[in-house]
């Protein structure tokens, strides 16, 4: 079952997706990013931003999520490497089971919502959030993760290609660069080096497109890595 969750979006996704691809790549200026999410007088002061997100506005701009998201890395909580405990009961409750019960889903709900709390821009978490309340008939609901889920991709995809190092995407989370194989419907061909600019380029298996491998910008996650330990008690 939980192999068959993770990602059931993408063909719902798929004219999301395309006009991502189709549209100008703009490489994330973490500079000015840094600037406005930190100015209070600014429109994207993230905590006010933040304060939206959380409360499912779906009126928030891609401008916005691309604030939001590589914005993240300039709060203190970040860390590219997040990981809960929550996750783990989702993964659990799903299993290899070919059915849940409606209280089996309502506890991936509640374990799927505080995971999100801790790791809000957890790709495979809002995903398995917005089956979970379909599954339970609360479409309403369903539609803000589902929101969530579409702009944090197109966030993502609107940096780059992931054709060549210069054109490689850019991610603030180690586990987005399978995320994002896998919601381009390829699959991780087993196969990781990290180039000289510090992108990624993972192997891809066999595919329709002939492509070979994709590339990511990983530069924030080292960044990131080293601000965790300089900050981290001895």
């Amino acid at each position: 079952m939980c192999s068959r969750l993770v990602f059931v979006f993408v063909l719902f996704l798929m004219p999301f997706l395309s006009l991502a691809q189709e549209a100008r790549h703009i490489v994330p200026d973490y500079n000015e990013i840094e600037t406005l999410t930190t100015d209070k007088g600014s429109a994207f002061y993230y905590p006010e931003l933040f304060k939206k997100y959380v409360a499912n506005d779906t009126n928030l701009s891609l401008r916005e999520y691309r604030m939001l998201y590589f914005g993240y890395f300039f709060q203190g909580n970040y860390t590219p490497f997040y990981h809960t405990p929550e996750s783990d009961s989702v993964r659990a409750i799903l299993g290899d089971k070919e059915k849940l019960t409606t209280d089996e889903w309502q506890d991936v709900i509640r374990y799927g919502k505080a995971n999100l709390e801790k790791n809000p821009f957890d790709l495979k978490g809002l995903n398995i959030v917005w089956v979970a309340y379909r599954q339970t008939g609360d479409s309403a609901t369903a539609r803000f993760y589902f929101d969530k889920l579409k702009k944090l991709v197109q966030t993502i995809l609107s940096t780059g290609d992931g054709m060549s190092e210069a054109t490689a995407f850019h991610i603030l989370n180690v586990s987005h660069e399978y995320d994002i194989i896998n919601i381009l419907g390829y699959e991780y061909g087993g196969n990781q080096n990290l180039t000289d600019t510090k992108c990624d380029y993972l192997s891809l298996k066999t595919n329709d497109d002939g492509l070979s491998g994709l590339y990511f910008d990983v530069n924030q996650i080292f960044k990131g890595y080293k601000k965790n330990l300089l900050t981290r008690e001895p």
